[in-house]
């Protein structure tokens, strides 16, 4: 079965850690933004504190806000990215939903032309139904319409989703009826969007979508790590405050309001 799939076996419980899942990954830039905001409004506290004087570079005044001016400056371009790549997604499914139409007009086209029993029809119809999905709604009804008869205690085979049918393997099997209807000498429609060129033309243009998204998805990928370098590792945002509030606690004592200002905040 192709990653993606669904089968009908899932329990409710994994659906709701994958819904709680993606929750989570939609609020973790929400959830930097605060903690970058409460770094900021640390550091204008400390810059108030006469007695903060620390040994470490890391957390002086003037090396902290440099640090926290970095990281915002990483943020912006992380946020950048997820726009970029929220930009091309919505592209790339526009054109594999054009891309079903397409199919469809196809297939009926060379049934106009060829007539519904003719063998080109059945050629055509038959990679349409891989690239629209149909065969699996077809398979999958077939499957419901079996386990609705099953006796009790027999266990019923899962379906299949096709919400998330493989768009690369949606074009190769696009190709596969572009050199089809090569092979047809006399495929020439009068629509010009069913026209081999035109049909070509919107090949490349499905291809070049989805080598952006890549690119998109890399470049996400790679901001969101070096993000994560300026918040979570040895020497980022947390850390610093940590050992910054460790200071202050020093100097003026756990009980002094300065130290009170910087406490229970998410750094």
């Amino acid at each position: 079965m192709k990653a993606g799939y669904k089968t009908g076996t899932e329990k409710p419980q994994n659906l709701q850690n994958y819904k709680n899942k993606n929750i989570m990954g939609t609020n973790k830039s929400a959830s930097m933004e605060a903690r970058l905001k409460n770094n900021k409004d640390l550091v204008i506290s400390i810059k108030e504190y006469t007695r903060y004087q620390p040994t470490s570079t890391e957390i002086k005044k003037e090396n902290y806000e440099v640090f926290i001016a970095n990281a915002e400056s990483a943020m912006t371009d992380l946020k950048n990215s997820i726009g970029l790549l929220s930009t091309e997604k919505r592209h790339c499914s526009g054109l594999f939903e054009k891309l079903n139409i397409t199919a469809r007009n196809i297939r009926s086209e060379t049934g106009e032309l060829k007539g519904k029993y003719s063998n080109e029809y059945e050629q055509v119809n038959s990679i349409v139904k891989q690239i629209t999905g149909e065969n699996i709604s077809q398979y999958s009804a077939k499957l419901k319409e079996k386990n609705k008869n099953l006796k009790e205690g027999e266990e019923g085979s899962g379906g299949l989703s096709v919400s998330h049918l493989d768009r690369k393997s949606m074009l190769g099997n696009f190709r596969l009826l572009l050199g089809l209807l090569r092979s047809y000498p006399d495929y020439d429609p009068d629509d010009e969007t069913l026209k081999l060129t035109a049909l070509e033309a919107f090949e490349t243009e499905l291809k070049t979508s989805l080598e952006k998204v890549a690119e998109r998805e890399t470049a996400y990928t790679n901001k969101r790590s070096r993000i994560i370098q300026f918040f979570d590792h040895k020497g980022g945002l947390h850390d610093r405050a940590i050992r910054a509030k460790m200071h202050v606690r020093r100097k003026y004592g756990s009980s002094s309001p300065e130290y009170k200002a910087l406490v229970n905040k998410n750094y």
